[in-house]
């Protein structure tokens, strides 16, 4: 029996007499069988034990019965299903494979069981097989398919049941017709268990072929949803790729939602009209503008000169950006169907055993844009794995707080770690007996098997933490400006002030901090201050441009891992003595990133990886919100946005938005959404209109200068240069454009505001405030408003300064003004109003509870901007908050390590 398990094969020994393999796919190992009762050769299928535990057996049994009355001819038929042996299939298997590996019981239930099914087996081959060995079809034979699975799936809408995974693979050929396979486990999993599969990151469908509203996670799909895919197909069969292809899932969803497939005629000149147009209106972005029927695709296919389908344009209507805005979240949740995805794609790859470990159903990890519990919030990572790579330590949201959880990577036990209410950013010492943590501002520190926990700090605004060793932490305060060595067992602390430093991890070969500094990367000596930063390195050995990424993490002072730009976890060699790293190669899709950079993973002694998947927060949609109302999406494309400011007329929207080359300023009319690039650059910070919305001021950097720039953006030109600096970090940026001849610059690194004169020449910088952030001036000229520095009370004063200061709340970040009375600022993911005497500052009673949002994404620098209507636009991040389960890569750093020198060799 060529790759049957013997004690799987003997658990159905007495109504199936099992054979060999056939291959495994993103749910099910398959097997070919004969049916003693019936004397027949069958596929048995055996549901994957992760998706198993996801639906639950009862549930899937009670379910894919529906599916069992499905009678077409181009539906494959269901002969039988069930549940048995599920612990011999997992004694089978044996303790070093990854179905194996510790995940919970096989089904949701509890139970001993696994669960199969069972459908005809077909000599023929997929509709895949096909492609993989023509790539194109003949046209009238890909049209016949098309046809006929249009007829299939038309049927079934008609009973009720929406396929969800329309692909090549699952579209049988046998004996000149097309056989549509897997309604069962289709309808099983999007009922049974939709809910458990969205939380635990699976997903039914594939990105190449996965409709809009699908990637975006809708529960409620129909039958315009599996037109898509078809339709996708069918372009396909067509053209000899489908319609949107890229390098990760991330990326490929991200072209589904946001871009114009190349027309099939422009691919294969000989494809019809009136077929190209059938095809191009089934794969369009809003279900609406599809055919609403799969008969009705069907019939199109066939309508030659037919009205319905002659009139397709491939350009890209107006209002495009405005449709596919109202997609909520499309991009924002598109690597939920990854999991999915990479599952089937594992019979044809190669690399470590990958094992998934599930969470408790009542402690799911929850992602760090959940966890604010200062006023910044927390930008930070929640996982944290031990040096031997035998547990997990994360953070779980339940009922109104956090709690730090254990999870065991080698076997299933799991507890909550005791005296950890509050606590996020969890960091497990290296000999893996403590816990070091957050709540709020202060840091703590538990035996991960329970006992006293201590306070070691009480901080102002602390955002990174990281062992040295087992007898030393060191902690970023101060939002990373103030640096803390401290002695787990609650000894003395030493401080020392640097210049901000967010950092990712501890390189001990070098004593430095590697920071990640506006999506660069930096190295820091903790001692001395001195900063340096990490280059690539062009073709010839030279440096070139910084690092653009974030979450660094350094291995054997030789190889860089990181996040690139656009989310994946890549890595590349590493040259510590020259600061540079060579060719970087793209490792995982789908690790959870948080808005403001870092993500939910952590690398173990013993080289495995652990990350939570998850979608890109760092991607997402640009909003208005007005006090007690509903977020309303903008009209405009989601983006990993860094900095913005609307125009008074609120017509126009200047954005930074970061790319793959460093960052570019957009400029977006918000009649339709429509947009053009201004400005490219390593760094663009700030963009402000002027009071008239005539022009831009700006900083801009590149490797050698930091110039504050002004400018028209319709003349079309670059801006003029107001002032230019030699590159540091600390250099100023303009935060507040009041009118022609008056603006204010915050130097964030050393807290310095200074005001100056922007109608001129290389202007004088006059200091006006120390140890302030977020200055800005009242719409009347003589107030201004900040955030202190260190411990984050927000204040008003005459300006220029003179004269009492009025603390308007005790806490708070980022405050603007709202109007000429009315301040806002934020608390975690809600905001505040106060009032206040627009002459003197004098607060006019409390502040009050304004908005909130439990998606407002914290980007870099000012992430809420006045919308001049009474309200504000913010970045929203996706609608996942957490995760049912952890991803384990054992040995995956010596992995790495091969694909990074094969690739430099």
């Amino acid at each position: 029996m060529s790759g049957v398990p013997e004690r799987l094969a003997a658990a159905l020994a007495d109504r199936y007499r099992l054979e060999r393999e056939l291959g495994q796919g993103g749910m099910a190992t398959v097997y070919l069988a004969e049916d003693l009762k019936h004397r027949r050769k069958v596929a048995l299928k055996v549901l994957r034990p992760e998706l198993a535990a996801v639906i639950g057996a009862e549930r899937f049994l009670a379910e894919i019965r529906t599916t069992a009355n499905l009678q077409h001819p181009h539906i494959l038929p269901l002969f039988d299903s069930g549940r048995t042996g599920g612990q011999a299939l997992k004694d089978s298997l044996g303790p070093e494979s990854p179905q194996a590996a510790p995940k919970g019981p096989s089904v949701a239930d509890g139970g001993d069981d696994f669960l199969f099914y069972v459908m005809p087996f077909i000599e023929g081959e997929s509709l895949r097989d096909r492609l993989t060995r023509e790539k194109q079809l003949p046209i009238p034979e890909a049209v016949q398919i098309a046809s006929e699975v249009a007829s299939a799936l038309d049927y079934a809408h008609r009973h009720g049941v929406i396929h969800r995974d329309i692909k090549p693979e699952n579209i049988l050929l046998h004996d000149g017709r097309a056989l549509v396979a897997d309604f069962g486990i289709a309808l099983a999993a999007s009922k049974a268990g939709a809910t458990r599969m969205t939380e635990t990151g699976m997903s039914l469908g594939t990105p190449h072929y996965m409709s809009p509203e699908q990637a975006m996670g809708e529960r409620e799909l129909d039958a315009r949803s599996d037109v898509y895919a078809l339709g996708a197909t069918t372009y396909e069969l067509l053209t000899g790729e489908p319609p949107f292809t890229g390098p990760t899932a991330q990326a490929i969803i991200a072209k589904v939602m946001t871009s114009t497939p190349e027309p099939v005629t422009t691919l294969r000149k000989t494809v019809p009209p009136h077929v190209a147009a059938a095809v191009h209106q089934a794969i369009q972005k809003l279900p609406a503008d599809r055919f609403p029927s799969a008969a009705a695709f069907g019939a199109a296919l066939h309508a030659e000169g037919s009205a319905t389908t002659a009139a397709y344009v491939p350009a890209a209507a107006p209002g495009l950006w405005r449709q596919v805005s109202s997609l909520l979240g499309a991009l924002s949740v598109g690597l939920i169907g990854l999991t999915a995805w990479a599952l089937t794609r594992h019979a044809a790859t190669t690399g470590p055993a990958v094992f998934d470990a599930a969470l408790p159903d009542s402690a799911p990890m929850t992602f760090a844009a959940t966890t604010a519990t200062t006023a910044y919030g927390s930008s930070d990572r929640n996982l944290s794995i031990s040096a031997a790579g035998d547990f997990a330590v994360y953070a779980a949201r339940q009922g109104d707080s956090t709690f730090l959880w254990y999870r065991s990577l080698r076997d299933a036990a799991a507890h909550q770690i005791a005296g950890t209410r509050g606590a996020t950013a969890p960091r497990v010492s290296p000999d893996g007996s403590r816990v070091a943590f957050f709540v709020g501002d202060r840091v703590m520190v538990a035996p991960v098997a329970g006992g006293e926990v201590r306070r070691l700090l009480e901080g102002k605004s602390v955002i990174s933490l990281e062992w040295l060793s087992a007898t030393q932490l060191l902690a970023a305060d101060f939002d990373g400006n103030r640096l803390s060595w401290l002695d787990p067992e609650g000894g003395s602390t030493r401080t020392k002030s640097i210049a901000r430093c967010a950092f990712g991890a501890w390189i001990p070969e070098s004593g430095q901090l590697i920071c990640s500094y506006n999506r660069t990367a930096l190295l820091v000596d903790p001692e001395s201050g001195e900063r340096s930063t990490i280059r690539s390195a062009r073709p010839d050995g030279s440096p070139g441009s910084p690092l653009a990424g974030s979450a660094f993490r350094v291995v054997d002072n030789r190889y860089l891992v990181y996040l690139s730009v656009d989310g994946s976890l890549n890595a590349a060699r590493y040259d510590p003595a020259r600061r540079l790293v060579q060719r970087s190669v793209t490792l995982v899709a789908g690790v959870r990133r948080e808005a403001i950079g870092e993500a939910q993973f952590d690398l173990a002694a013993d080289g495995m990886l652990v990350y939570a998947p998850g979608v890109d927060a760092a991607v997402g949609r640009m909003v208005r919100l007005r006090s007690g109302g509903t977020p309303e999406p903008l009209p405009m494309e989601m983006a990993d946005f860094q900095r913005y400011d609307l125009s008074r007329d609120r017509r126009w929207l200047a954005a930074v938005v970061q790319a793959a080359a460093g960052t570019e300023l957009r400029i977006y009319d918000l009649r339709d959404g429509q947009h053009f690039t201004w400005l490219k650059g390593e760094m663009i910070r700030h963009p402000l209109w002027s009071p008239d919305g005539e022009q831009l001021l700006l900083a801009m950097r590149d490797s050698t200068r930091w110039t504050i720039l002004r400018g028209a953006p319709s003349s079309g030109v670059r801006p003029d240069t107001v002032a230019g600096f030699a590159y540091d970090p600390g250099n100023p940026d303009p935060v507040d454009f009041h009118d022609d001849h008056s603006a204010v610059a915050q130097d964030w690194a050393a807290s310095i505001t200074t005001r100056f004169d922007p109608g001129v020449s290389h202007p004088r910088l006059d200091t006006v405030l120390t140890g302030a952030r977020f200055v800005s001036v009242s719409p009347n000229g003589k107030l201004i408003l900040y955030q202190t520095m260190e411990e984050s009370r927000i204040v008003v004063t005459a300006f220029p300064v003179a004269g009492r200061r009025w603390q308007l709340s005790s806490e708070g970040v980022e405050p603007l003004w709202l109007s000429g009375t009315e301040v806002l600022f934020r608390s975690g993911v809600s905001w505040y109003l106060a009032r206040l005497n627009p002459e003197t500052g004098e607060p006019l009673g409390a502040p009050t509870f304004w908005a909130r949002d439990p998606r407002f994404s914290d980007t870099s620098g000012w992430s809420n901007r006045p919308s001049h209507d009474g309200g504000i636009i913010y970045v929203q991040g996706p609608a996942q908050t957490s995760t049912g389960y952890l991803r384990a890569v054992p040995n995956w750093v010596a992995q790495m390590k091969a694909a990074v020198d094969a690739a430099n060799r």
